[in-house]
């Protein structure tokens, strides 16, 4: 299947003018099993562009070294697309618009991970409907040959997950034998979130999806005394006011506030916002993951973002305040488009020694990660 590549529509993006930037936010990664206990997957979505389907990139996992992620040959998906019910669960329909079965036969030198999915036919998603990909394993020994999709793992669940996409839009919905009933994929007895990772692509173009693939939050770097991370974008689309800038964080000490400057690429102050000196315990001060956003809300009148002009948001602290930031990893290399991620920019820090990119798994200076941050926008 040829990747259309003529019109990008970010489902992060489009039809959300109060939001700039990535607005994703995520812990880790969670994997779930399909095929073992009749584990089934649905992966619910609001269609953006609309128009005839051409196929869809999930990301699968499996690994021969660790247990949990896959079994045996790694079974047969069937991936269905299917309209929405139109209750007020929104589950698969059960009527099928169209098929992929893709048997897998996993040798350890796979790494098809990200794999660009076509289907049986082309039907028509009418834009603004909901429909459903649903993943499940036809192996007749699906308990022994499986695999798993990967999803973007919340250890606290925020309302919408998501800031920028309603839960009714983009949900990972879940079943199995023991419950058949479609439900929101969580762990019974916590509040956790999960966000389906997953590009749907359009006859003429048109794309959208998640296409964030990691969460570096084994790479965290600190903010405090001249320690400081950010985002370098350059903006696009219309010029915007932004009142504020939305952040997840750590507070590792101290009872300083965390500040947040914009500042043009050659380091001129523009504008300043601080958060709270007490940030709430549930927010920037937070165990292992589930850190929640925190609100910096920059003076008036607030600062304009101009088309093609390049910028940076720096986070520092103040006082005696000790904070630190993980990022996100774009899948562009992967395959996924622009379409699912914020494509202007790339995150940085700088430990008082100049701007780089972050460094993880052994790389430094990478420029394929985004700070969890996103600016709210006037819409006067």
């Amino acid at each position: 299947m040829r990747v259309p590549a003529l019109l990008l529509l970010p489902l992060l993006l489009q039809a959300q003018a109060g939001f700039y930037g990535p607005c994703i936010q995520g812990d880790s990664l969670a994997n779930t099993p399909i095929g073992p206990s009749g584990n089934q997957v649905s992966y619910r979505f609001r269609a953006g562009p609309g128009g005839p389907l051409l196929g869809v990139r999930p990301f699968l996992i499996w690994s021969f070294r660790k247990a949990g992620y896959h079994g045996g040959t790694g079974g047969t998906l069937r991936i269905e697309i299917q309209p929405d019910d139109g209750t007020a669960s929104h589950a698969p329909s059960g009527r099928v618009l169209a098929t992929s079965r893709q048997t897998l036969n996993l040798v350890p030198a796979s790494d098809r991970f990200y794999p660009l999915i076509a289907f049986d036919r082309e039907p028509v998603l009418k834009a603004g409907s909901l429909y459903h990909a649903v993943f499940s394993n036809v192996d007749p020994r699906g308990a022994v040959n499986f695999v798993s999709v990967n999803a973007i793992f919340s250890r606290t669940r925020e309302t919408p997950a998501q800031p920028a996409l309603p839960d009714e839009d983009w949900a990972m919905l879940f079943r199995n034998s023991a419950h058949p009933r479609w439900e929101p994929r969580r762990t019974p007895g916590t509040s956790e979130a999960f966000t389906p990772i997953l590009e749907v692509y359009y006859e003429g173009g048109g794309s959208q999806g998640v296409g964030y693939l990691e969460f570096w939050m084994g790479a965290p770097r600190p903010i405090g005394g001249t320690a400081t991370v950010g985002e370098v974008f350059t903006a696009t689309g219309t010029t915007r006011k932004v009142e504020a800038v939305h952040l997840r964080v750590r507070r590792l000490a101290g009872r300083g506030p965390l500040a947040a400057r914009l500042e043009s690429r050659e380091g001129q102050p523009l504008a300043e916002a601080s958060c709270p000196e007490a940030v709430p315990a549930a927010s920037a001060s937070c165990a292992l993951g589930g850190c929640g956003w925190v609100e910096a809300v920059f003076p008036r009148p607030p600062p304009s973002l101009q088309v093609g002009h390049t910028y940076r948001l720096v986070l520092a602290a103040r006082g005696d305040g000790r904070f630190e930031a993980f990022p996100m990893r774009k899948g562009s290399d992967k395959g996924f488009t622009t379409a699912t991620v914020f494509g202007d920019g790339h995150a940085e820090f700088n430990d008082g020694e100049g701007w780089k990119g972050w460094t993880q798994w052994g790389q430094p200076n990478r420029m394929d990660s985004d700070l969890q941050f996103y600016f709210k926008v006037s819409k006067k």
